[in-house]
């Protein structure tokens, strides 16, 4: 970064055409940054490709009908990256030591002359001074490179053979296997590879490297071709049994950004049980949950939460507690996910029946979870009578009301019976006095018919202001037979 009090203004030739793609530099060796950045072979500046770098090789013996050449622009089509800072003087110089004089007797005040003295940089106009660069700020430099796949997002072959050629007569599902290479099962790569749905997840947020096996595999009679070396990996051959599988290595970027909108979830244990709700998971209809979990987001913590003014049991005793490091999991035998301990992003795939294979499961979806810590309720005044509504606009229609239990007396509502698609509808009908004595989440509908929390309501239910909302009769006496006026509110 570069922060100047003072800076010039660099001119250039516009562009005739906005470029097609951002300026970048790809993987961290640079070395495949394109030179031109509207072709992917570069521009026809020599008659050999590559030399100068940039080059297709295309270059024409003569660019009119006389034959004649005229030859490019010496640096065109080259990058330029540049870097400024104030100029000083050497210490003990003549001039330094002449400026210095002159400034510190206070007679001469700081103009072009002294600037001219002192060699700052400077810019000039017919000879006379019109701008002077005083002093600079010169940071290090930093590159911003392109993302591959969002969070979550299937990331599928290259569309390139392992020289870097374009497939064209055959589909890069074809020429690559589906599954990729690994030595340790997949542990730790950055990636999920999903049995089930034979497909592979970005799941890590940075940068990630997978080793892809071609399909057509070589054996004694058809030898790999010699000299290949894997451009990006360490091993170039998988060898198993009489296969060889040849092995090309594609370097990625993951963005922290989740390819579909994330669901919510809160969490469940200790303390947080009561505002936090485990989502529950319908058994009929899902045979497994698989959570994986990542490097900002582990499935255990090496210690518990340590919630505040809550005391330690001594370990050993009679009433100490068991501690829960898991962050979020499935409870087969409750049917329900909960959540405790970290916050952050985690992968979630759902799964089906099983397999006739007894090892994979027919898979039903994905969900990307933003685990926190608590859900912050949105505050939605309500008159008595009138329906309960989701906090923050949301739609009636896409959302389940779950009230949370906060004792005995919790009637603040009327529940009418559900629609077609399982919605109940909420009333209010009676006041609330404390804060809490109301809360809703409002749960959406998500993979597989799991309900996933998407706002939080906390409610004050309170009588109507306004007279037009109440319906009057008259009621007699039973001996005076004096008329007497009541109302009552109609729900």
């Amino acid at each position: 970064m570069v922060k100047w009090v003072i800076g010039l203004l660099l001119g250039a030739t516009a562009a005739k055409a906005q470029l097609a793609l951002p300026i970048e530099y790809r993987h961290v060796s640079q070395g495949e940054t394109w030179h031109n950045y509207q072709s992917r072979s570069g521009v026809p500046i020599s008659q050999t490709a590559g030399n100068p770098a940039g080059s297709d090789g295309r270059q024409p013996n003569s660019n009119d009908s006389t034959g004649t050449f005229t030859p490019p622009t010496a640096g065109q089509f080259r990058s330029f990256v540049s870097f400024g800072a104030a100029t000083g003087l050497t210490a003990g110089g003549q001039a330094l030591v002449a400026a210095s004089t002159t400034l510190n007797a206070g007679t001469t005040p700081f103009s072009g002359a002294v600037a001219e003295q002192m060699l700052l940089p400077r810019a000039t106009v017919s000879g006379q001074i019109v701008m002077i660069l005083r002093r600079g700020q010169v940071g290090a430099s930093y590159l911003s490179r392109p993302v591959s796949f969002s969070f979550g997002s299937v990331v599928s072959p290259p569309e390139n053979d392992e020289l870097g050629v374009l497939l064209e007569s055959v589909p890069n599902t074809a020429y690559w296997l589906p599954e990729p290479f690994s030595s340790n099962a997949h542990q730790g790569v950055g990636y999920y590879w999903s049995p089930h749905a034979r497909q592979i997840y970005a799941i890590q947020p940075g940068p990630l490297s997978i080793t892809w096996r071609k399909a057509t595999a070589y054996n004694a009679n058809n030898p790999p071709p010699a000299g290949y070396s894997n451009p990006n990996g360490t091993a170039s051959f998988q060898t198993n049994g009489a296969n060889i599988f040849l092995l090309y290595t594609e370097n990625y970027v993951v963005s922290g950004t989740a390819v579909k909108t994330p669901r919510k979830m809160y969490w469940t244990e200790r303390s947080f049980r009561q505002t936090g709700r485990p989502i529950a998971v319908p058994g009929a209809r899902v045979g497994a949950v698989n959570i994986i979990y990542n490097n900002n987001f582990p499935g255990t913590v090496t210690n518990e939460f340590s919630e505040i003014g809550a005391s330690t049991p001594t370990a050993g005793t009679t009433n100490s507690t068991l501690r829960e490091l898991r962050t979020l999991w499935y409870d087969r035998d409750q049917k329900s996910i909960f959540a405790y301990n970290a916050e952050g992003r985690v992968f979630v795939e759902l799964l089906g029946d099983a397999r006739a294979d007894g090892q994979t499961f027919i898979p039903l979806g994905v969900e990307i979870v933003d685990v926190s810590k608590q859900a912050v309720p949105s505050d939605v005044v309500v008159e008595l009578g009138e329906r309960i509504i989701p906090p923050e606009g949301g739609v009636l229609e896409e959302l389940y009301p779950e009230p949370l239990q906060q004792g005995i007396l919790n009637d603040f509502a009327f529940r009418h019976s559900p629609d077609q698609a399982g919605r109940p509808e909420l009333y209010a009908t009676r006041e609330t006095f404390n804060l809490n004595d109301y809360l809703v989440h409002w749960m959406e509908e998500g993979v597989a018919g799991l309900q996933w929390p998407r706002s939080f309501g906390r409610y004050q239910l309170v009588w109507p202001t306004d007279m037009s909302k109440y319906s009057h009769y008259v009621g007699l006496a039973s001996i005076k037979r004096t008329e007497k006026s009541r109302s009552t509110l109609v729900v």
